[in-house]
């Protein structure tokens, strides 16, 4: 797979897969991999963190040549993985995000990248979550909208502040009420104020119906390729 400068293709994949195929993706997880999958309790849980492990060691094993049970992890103090050092030449940048059974992976030269997504619930909107982590400006712009729209606002809101916040590599030292995003569905994606929001830039996904997602890239906008599916 071919990734030129200035440009971030992204990827959707599925995590429920057959206990054959599960077994093959096991094969080329490290033992740290192997450790963390088998600490989850329940099987399903585990069996979406070796699938969304695997599917990312397999694509970048098609932008490095290399085996995929062959490539090495770094992380920084706040746990954002990357390549270890000195193990490629190419500076390719990577994220991912998964939620329920889909995932999502980014993937950049030279550029950070970060993703983030998630399955629309009507439920977890309507709770107090907006008004503890989303700015003033947020809740009030939410607030502002029919019921009907608030749903799919909040996770607008949400997977832009998570991929930004995932693209800085700084975890919550960033404070979610810190920088304002735009939210109205149908929208434009923007980082609308924050101390680094010139340097950022935004885009969102609607993968199937009842999800969205989003993206953050260092610099000005990549050209982003058509999302593909594995």
């Amino acid at each position: 797979m071919k990734l030129k400068t200035g440009e971030v293709h992204v990827w959707f994949g599925r995590l429920d897969r057959t206990p054959a195929r599960l077994a093959r993706m096991r094969t080329i997880l490290n033992a740290e991999e192997t450790a963390r999958a088998d600490r989850f309790y329940m099987d399903v849980h585990r069996n979406r963190f070796i699938a969304g492990r695997a599917l990312l060691r397999d694509l970048l094993a098609g932008y490095l040549a290399q085996p995929p049970e062959a490539i090495r992890f770094a992380y920084n103090e706040w746990g954002k993985p990357a390549l270890a050092p000195g193990f490629v030449a190419s500076d390719l940048r990577f994220n991912l995000s998964h939620s329920q059974e889909l995932a999502m992976y980014a993937f950049a030269l030279e550029r950070d990248v970060g993703v983030d997504l998630e399955m629309i619930r009507a439920d977890v909107a309507n709770e107090k979550i907006a008004e503890n982590f989303f700015s003033r400006r947020e809740v009030e712009t939410l607030r502002s909208l029919p019921l009907e729209h608030q749903a799919e606002a909040f996770f607008n809101c949400w997977t832009r502040k998570e991929a930004y916040v995932k693209a800085r590599g700084q975890g919550l030292s960033i404070e979610l009420d810190s920088f304002d995003v735009s939210l109205i569905p149908g929208e434009e994606p923007k980082i609308l104020r924050g101390d680094d929001c010139l340097n950022w830039s935004l885009a969102s996904f609607k993968p199937e119906h009842g999800w969205v997602a989003a993206m953050a890239t260092q610099g000005s906008p990549l050209q982003i390729s058509e999302p593909r599916w594995i």
